[in-house]
């Protein structure tokens, strides 16, 4: 499965936040991009909501988000909800990250151990 997002880490670290934070709350775009600061990840103004978008289409498309409409409010909102094959392929991220921790773990501890032997 190619990573979601864009292109490279940062395509799929977004992605992967973005999936998380509507699994735990279903949202619509501007409250996504305010939730995303919990991760260290900014959304300067407007002009950048573009990148949140495009993310959320791709997920949408690949059937890992569904949407409807909230027209109790002006101008109505699109609410984006996590699907059960997003649920899934959450279980998927889960298991890269455990991965990509093992490996950070190794690279860390050979480089204190290269450190320490200065």
């Amino acid at each position: 499965m190619r990573h979601r997002g864009g292109r490279g880490f940062r395509g799929w670290w977004l992605a992967s936040t973005i999936l998380l934070l509507v699994a735990e709350k279903p949202s619509h775009g501007y409250e996504l991009a305010e939730r995303l600061a919990e991760f260290g990840i900014e959304i300067p103004g407007i002009g950048h909501m573009g990148n949140i978008y495009r993310v959320l289409a791709d997920l949408e498309e690949s059937g890992l988000l569904s949407t409807e409409w909230d027209t109790t409010v002006s101008p109505p909102r699109k609410i984006y909800r996590i699907t059960p094959q997003g649920k899934l392929y959450l279980k998927e991220i889960l298991r890269s990250l455990e991965d990509m921790k093992r490996r950070i773990e190794t690279l860390e501890e050979r480089i204190k151990r290269v450190l320490q032997e200065e």
